[in-house]
């Protein structure tokens, strides 16, 4: 583990019980969300293959990173 992990995983760990919750929550949001990021980039690929240019897919999936990067 890196020396900046190990911070802060230290951090986390020194966290009240609330806060640690809380951390986890939006920790495992983040994951729910990057896995929908994730099927959605495989449907706009398989979209790719059957209907759209490369360079559309390309600008799609720009937009979509510009969308995330808002979140």
């Amino acid at each position: 583990m890196s020396g900046t992990v190990q911070t802060v995983m230290e951090q986390v760990r020194a966290l009240p019980p609330d806060e640690l919750q809380e951390v986890a929550t939006q920790i495992s949001e983040l994951q729910a969300r990057r896995h929908g990021w994730e099927e959605q980039k495989t449907r706009l690929r398989e979209m790719q293959g059957r209907h759209a240019g490369r360079g559309l897919l390309n600008r799609l999936l720009e937009e979509r990173a510009k969308e995330r990067a808002r979140d």
